[in-house]
């Protein structure tokens, strides 16, 4: 999570041009296994349903486009209560039978288009399968009920 929210902290040099985004972009990447596959949330409002993206060179080109038009990424991990104040964060696991181990939490997403900076939210949750090697080869990101925050 921390390094998904990181990606759009880079700046712009006085040319204009982007200083420390491709390091995100790769930090992000080491992450993933060379035949990942992942399930996201449409980029294009056009678009309706998931996109499945085959391949490490699809999810960085996704992680890129990200990094390119999104701002103040803000994806936290939901706390869940019971008689306290402050809850906890659940995060679910299971050894995979083929090796490796599946988590999954809950979230909520929040973040700013880079060119009008009008910010969006909406909840969700993330599936990740490691594999053997420590590698995310499978990753379902859904972002659900996304919803435009304005001011009262």
């Amino acid at each position: 999570m921390v390094r998904w929210n990181n990606l759009s902290n880079y700046s712009l040099s006085f040319e204009g041009k982007e200083v420390g985004r491709e390091e995100l972009v790769n930090k992000m990447m080491e992450l993933y296994a060379p035949d990942v596959v992942a399930e996201v949330p449409p980029h294009d409002d056009e678009q309706i349903g998931p996109v499945i993206l085959r391949g490490s060179e699809l999810v960085r080109k996704w992680i890129d486009r990200i990094s390119r038009t999104q701002v103040r990424l803000l994806y936290i991990q939901r706390r869940q209560t019971k008689r306290q104040f402050e809850g906890t964060k659940l995060v679910y696991s299971t050894p995979l039978p083929w090796g490796g181990v599946g988590i999954s939490w809950e979230i909520i997403a929040a973040w700013s288009r880079r060119e009008d900076r009008r910010k969006f939210t909406g909840p969700g949750s993330v599936f990740l399968q490691y594999n053997a090697a420590g590698k995310i080869d499978r990753l379902r990101l859904y972002v659900g009920e996304i919803s435009e925050v304005t001011a009262l």
